[in-house]
């Protein structure tokens, strides 16, 4: 049985979806290079920790381009047809959803809702 790997990872109790772009304060861009790097923790114990990369320089762990170019923010991303699903229902009530006609203008209005989000 093989397991899926690793795409996630917590700091300071931030949980960092590796599939995602990050935004650093000056905003620059890191994306997970996919491997891993042994750090030494505090206690003297060895830790795998994320590799991340800005453009073409030289990868970093995540703990270190945190606490030097951090906070960090993820970057947008298109909203999934769930979540335009999900928006639209809450807008308005399912029954109402039913009697809407699609229209241009209500459709503007859905995307002008979702065009602020980040997550």
């Amino acid at each position: 049985m093989t397991t899926a790997p690793q795409t996630t990872w917590e700091l300071d109790g931030v949980e960092f979806d590796l599939t995602r772009t990050w935004i650093d304060v000056y905003g620059a861009r890191w994306d997970w290079t996919g491997g891993w790097e042994p750090v030494v923790q505090h206690d003297g114990t060895s830790a795998d920790e994320p590799l991340m990369q800005r453009e073409q320089d030289i990868p970093m762990v995540l703990s270190l381009v945190y606490s030097t170019y951090g906070p960090l923010i993820p970057a947008p991303r298109p909203a999934t047809s769930a979540e335009l699903r999900s928006a639209i229902t809450a807008c308005h009530g399912p029954a109402e959803l039913a009697q809407l006609a699609p229209t241009p203008g209500t459709f503007a209005v859905i995307l002008q809702r979702l065009r602020g989000r980040s997550a």
